[in-house]
């Protein structure tokens, strides 16, 4: 349906990728601080969807948009604060309890006690992380922004293991779900959003532990969904504002056989790298060229048959979708340079490696060695460093300067 009545909603749309998600700060750094005040003054999210890394800055913004002139500084600012030394526990009971977490416990409770509960697997203890998430969110305010209005609508993705199902997790300022999609493995919950549900959806493979919510494991959303476009749209935005956590040459195949030809068996920790790049493979213009054919057709049809035509088509659309085709205008902010090399620059620098230490330290060094000038991929979705997020911060913020023009005449329209 048409929202003539009101003034248009615009949807954040929120990517994942692990530390990656810092660059993510950067751009809404630069669009709360340096954009001019007549632009800010109409810069609202009222729809804001989130997956992976991306659910949980969702979460923060969320939590804050009651006070839109200070998500960005403070987004950003916790970024910055991060210290990979007090991000993971990686001792040597994590090296005796790998067994378990590479085979799978005999009960639930097994790994309870370093996971923490509801906690399962995971190669990694994160609960400094997962602590961080729990205290720096301001959860009560979530649903204080939703009962103002604030806040229209807050949604997160996360994969359901047990059926490999989609679960986007949904809370609205009120009312029931809309008519969600007719694929059967996308299924719309409508729950209050709390830490378990960000951290759900942030729950990488193999790496952090998955998480349980109502006695059902979830990991990562961002294997099925990476970029929740859809759910925006569901829930009523007008618009999107999306940022990638994938540069433009990562989507150039030539380039990047070019760039990264193996000549000899990669090391593990280069697989798994290519493997989550795999797994959390940004669908992003794919989707917005789909958009971009919507548009041009309902353009069309307006001016070949006017709006009476329309008007049934809606109707038609509404009965067999759940929901009509609206014109969506779209600005997508991705990196201007891959994530991985700048991760890999910080490991030649060597200050994170030696701040993390221990276990931790000769882990990132050995994943270094073993790169060999190779884009260390793994690496840019571990390095929860603020050495590290700081950079990503300027780059958004560097990307988001590129297309200033574009952001002042998506938010003026």
């Amino acid at each position: 349906m048409e929202h003539a009545s009101r003034a248009p909603w615009t949807g954040l749309v929120l990517s994942g990728g692990g530390a990656r998600g810092a660059y993510e700060a950067g751009v809404i750094r630069y669009l709360r601080d340096e954009m001019p005040p007549r632009v800010r003054a109409h810069m609202r999210f009222e729809v804001i969807c989130g997956t992976s890394i991306g659910a949980v800055n969702s979460c923060f913004l969320a939590a804050y948009n009651h006070i839109p002139e200070a998500q960005g500084r403070i987004l950003a600012e916790t970024w910055q604060r991060l210290r990979i030394d007090s991000i993971y526990k990686v001792g040597w009971q994590e090296i005796f309890n790998l067994p378990k977490f590479l085979l799978g416990s005999r009960g639930r409770g097994e790994l309870d006690e370093k996971a923490g509960p509801g906690r399962l697997g995971g190669l990694l203890n994160t609960s400094p992380l997962e602590q961080l998430v729990r205290r720096d969110i301001r959860w009560d305010n979530i649903s204080a922004n939703l009962a103002s209005g604030d806040l229209k609508a807050l949604a997160l993705n996360a994969t359901h293991i047990r059926s490999g199902n989609t679960h986007v997790f949904v809370q609205l300022a009120s009312g029931t779900l809309p008519p969600w999609s007719t694929d059967p493995r996308i299924e719309a919950h409508q729950v209050e959003i709390g830490p378990n549900h960000a951290l759900a959806s942030a729950a990488i493979p193999w790496l952090f532990p998955a998480v349980e919510i109502e006695g059902e494991t979830y990991c990562d959303g961002a294997l099925k969904l990476n970029t929740p476009i859809s759910p925006a749209l569901r829930l009523g935005a007008d618009r999107l504002l999306l940022i990638g956590l994938q540069s433009e040459g990562q989507h150039n195949e030539s380039t990047q056989k070019k760039a990264e030809r193996i000549d000899r068996y990669p090391s593990a920790a280069f697989l798994l790298g290519k493997i989550l790049n795999a797994l959390m493979l940004d669908q992003t213009e794919y989707d917005l060229k789909r958009l971009e054919r919507f548009n041009h057709l309902l353009d069309i049809q307006k001016e070949s048959f006017g709006p009476a035509f329309r008007t049934a088509f809606d109707q038609r659309m509404t009965t067999v979708r759940g929901a009509p085709y609206r014109k969506i205008d779209t600005l997508l902010i991705r990196p201007s340079e891959d994530i991985a090399q700048i991760a890999g620059r910080h490991l030649r620098i060597g200050s994170i490696v030696a701040r993390a230490g221990g276990l931790v330290g000769s882990l990132l060094r050995r994943m270094g060695d073993m790169s060999e000038g190779q884009p260390t991929d793994l690496l840019s979705y571990l390095l929860f460093d603020g050495e590290f997020a700081t950079d990503l911060i300027r780059l958004g913020m560097h990307d988001a300067d590129a297309q200033r023009q574009k952001i002042i005449d998506f938010f003026s329209t």
